[in-house]
């Protein structure tokens, strides 16, 4: 396992986070064995899943496992409430039901553009100040707002946002996956090589779309959100790189993601035990540059 460090969390977290939307009866508690057994520490949570139940269940692992090394990103200020004042109510929910007292990451599951960036900032701002929270961030928003609402915490001495959860994988959607989701742009990951944010892409490895399974098997939404040939050639290349390498083309797609040259956490969201052990497979895999951009763009040296 990889580790890695966000501002305002002192111990190291793992670089692959375990999303936890599959985490809804005490069967699923073996992939959270699983994935901390393997090094895992860091927990992917928001009260929205499962209208609350998939916390309840990762509350209920965590009182029996009590994991030494545990870092809980959890998020709030879900649709259709994707308000500040939605933040405080939220987290209460998520800490009542995890049955904890503080989480490390908090950050706002949507953005709402009608509402200035400072109301945002300051909602957070007073979970930090209130112990609730260690540090802050968003999922989903434009990369406009996220500086607008550093540059405001900057200004004012409130606590900025270290981590922003938007949509990136080897493949690049076609349309968003639900409505109000974001993705990563290449101007927003020219951002981040210089900016002190970390990046949590949610649906790192494209909801299977590098696979070695059946079609029919996977999400109708795989194909409606990344199936275009542009992916499909990225899916080619992966597998190719993956024979040369001895591994799967679905662990070329999460190295993709972990080997870019700005810091990554990747979150998974494995169903079983066995998905879980072949995601892993990933996390140790180094591509360099030349790989990584043959990957994305295939031969470009005649261009």
């Amino acid at each position: 396992m990889r580790y890695g460090y966000v501002q305002g969390i002192r111990e190291p977290i793992s670089r692959c986070v375990l999303g936890t939307s599959a985490i809804r009866d005490g069967s699923a508690h073996r992939i959270l064995d699983a994935f901390f057994e393997a090094g895992g520490s860091c927990i992917d949570t928001a009260r929205f899943y499962g209208g609350g139940r998939c916390e309840v269940e990762v509350g209920t692992w965590i009182r029996r496992a009590k994991p030494d090394r545990l870092c809980i990103l959890a998020k709030g200020a879900h649709p259709p409430n994707c308000r500040p004042s939605a933040v405080a109510s939220d987290l209460s929910q998520t800490l009542d039901a995890l049955g904890v007292e503080t989480v490390d990451l908090y950050l706002l599951h949507r953005d709402d553009p009608s509402i200035p960036v400072d109301e945002f900032v300051d909602a957070l701002d007073a979970e930090v100040a209130a112990g609730r929270v260690r540090a802050c961030g968003a999922s989903n928003w434009q990369r406009g707002r996220l500086e607008q609402a550093n540059s405001y915490a900057a200004l004012r001495g409130r606590a900025g946002m270290v981590a922003w959860s938007n949509h990136l994988s080897l493949a690049e959607p076609v349309e968003p996956l639900y409505e109000g989701c974001e993705a990563v742009s290449c101007q927003d990951r020219r951002y981040l090589e210089t900016a002190n944010v970390a990046l949590f892409p949610w649906s790192s490895q494209a909801r299977g779309f590098f696979a070695s399974v059946p079609p029919e098997s996977l999400d109708p939404n795989v194909w409606r959100c990344w199936g275009m040939p542009d992916n499909y050639a990225r899916r080619d290349r992966a597998r190719r790189l993956a024979a040369d390498l001895g591994v799967r083309p679905i662990n070329v797609a999460l190295a993709f993601v972990l080997n870019q040259p700005f810091p990554t956490f990747p979150i998974i969201g494995p169903r079983s035990t066995e998905e879980l052990s072949i995601a892993l497979e990933g996390v140790d895999l180094t591509l360099d540059s030349d790989q990584l951009r043959w990957l994305e763009l295939g031969d470009v040296r005649a261009a």
